[in-house]
């Protein structure tokens, strides 16, 4: 068993392999989330027209993260997994230290219906060597012809002890704001869809937020659809508990939404109704009135800023929704900086069709404490359609070198 003083140094996305799953029909599709030199990348985009299948990538990977600290799963809560053929196998690179004792392994989470062999991308001794790793492990949950669900790894003792480490864990408490000292891997999911509506003041007191301190897997939507859920609960905890963390998550709003020369910024909370306030020049209204690029960023930088540790791997799908240009490319420098600050802990994997977001994003210049990579999601029409183009490219500037060519040596 593993002592309480383990500590996981590393907690990386390697690969992610899908099968039947959403738009993934017609083959197998791979996601490679490493760079040029085989290490795991910290930021990480994705590309692709709607309806390609980004949106179901992110649902899959903190669907298989919440399958962590658990050794019955009566569903997954995701309906390709509990009602559908689909399968899927997300490899991690997992560090381990304990008492000095350092050891790496590939730990595979896998879900959905599979056969004996229980892997869809298997490891040798060679692949194992090329991430620095010493073993394999894998573990999840399968679906049987009865529609029960049957766990992978009950008979690996690293299986075990690693997830009743991960299930001890539950609720411990997190300094927050992006100064934790909590090693444990959480992955934080941000849906498209970030909006914050109005609260009813008949459902508001001072009670912790839902899921509050550590968990394997947050997920973030629209805000406010219950007082536990919502931003105002959280900001009226933080404020209550008046552990300095109140101030910080002020401080990074301020900084990362409004931008300090604004006129508008978080101010506090006030008691009655227990809600947050935003000043805006003489006047002061609530979260929900904010314009909904603002409750995108709010939403954002509040929830990472409350739940993240020092193993975060954080999925935001479409970030650049309703907000405008200067915002995108603001967003972007900060989350870059994020990734850079807890350099290489932090995972960032964005979704985005903006072509906006991806210059920006620059794949082609290397920065230092970041490592990058990207997926463009296409189907195998268009892939084959590319590939074509590609060739025909090549032929034509084969010719015009060799035209050139013979103009020169004539000349």
């Amino acid at each position: 068993m593993l002592s309480n003083q383990v500590l996981i140094e590393e907690f990386s996305p390697l690969f992610l392999t899908v099968d039947r799953l959403g738009p993934f029909q017609e083959r197998m599709e791979e996601f490679d989330f490493t760079d040029s030199r085989d290490e795991p990348c910290t930021f990480y985009l994705m590309a692709s027209k709607n309806g390609r299948g980004k949106t179901t990538v992110m649902e899959i990977l903190a669907t298989m993260m919440g399958m962590l600290g658990k050794e019955e799963l009566p569903s997954f809560g995701y309906e390709p997994f509990d009602q559908e053929d689909g399968r899927a196998q997300w490899d991690v690179r997992v560090t381990l230290n304990e008492g000095g004792r350092r050891e790496t392994v590939v730990l595979s989470l896998i879900a959905g219906v599979i056969g004996e062999e229980v892997a869809l991308k298997p490891w040798g001794e060679s692949d194992l060597a090329t991430m620095g790793a010493i073993r394999w492990h894998r573990f999840g949950f399968r679906r049987n012809p009865y529609r029960r669900f049957e766990m992978i790894g009950r008979h690996d003792e690293w299986v075990l002890d690693f997830n009743a480490f991960i299930s001890a864990a539950m609720g411990a408490r997190l300094g927050a704001f992006e100064d934790d000292a909590l090693a444990l891997p959480t992955l934080i999911y941000f849906s498209a869809y970030r909006n914050i509506i109005p609260l009813s003041d008949a459902e508001r007191a001072i009670v912790a937020p839902r899921d509050w301190n550590y968990r394997p897997v947050h997920v973030f939507d629209i805000e406010g659809r219950d007082w536990r859920d919502s931003l105002d609960n959280l900001l009226v905890w933080l404020k209550w508990l008046d552990d300095g963390r109140f101030e910080k998550a002020v401080e990074i709003v301020n900084k990362r939404v409004f931008g300090e020369t604004s006129e508008k910024k978080l101010k506090g909370v006030r008691k009655e109704p227990p809600e947050a306030i935003v000043e805006n020049g003489n006047s002061e209204h609530g979260l929900n009135r904010l314009s909904s690029g603002e409750k995108s960023l709010v939403q954002l930088w509040l929830r990472i800023g409350a739940h993240m540790t020092r193993n975060t791997i954080l999925l935001i799908d479409e970030p650049e929704v309703h907000l405008h240009r200067n915002w995108v490319y603001e967003t972007l420098f900060n989350l870059t900086q994020l990734a850079k600050d807890h350099f290489p802990s932090v995972t960032i994997i964005i979704a985005t069709h903006s072509e906006r977001m991806m210059k920006a994003f620059g794949f082609e210049f290397e920065e230092e404490n970041l490592r990058k990579g990207g997926y463009i999601i296409e189907t195998p029409e268009e892939e084959e359609k590319a590939r074509l183009v590609g060739e025909e490219g090549k032929r034509l500037y084969k010719e015009w070198e060799e035209k050139n060519r013979g103009c020169s040596e004539e000349a």
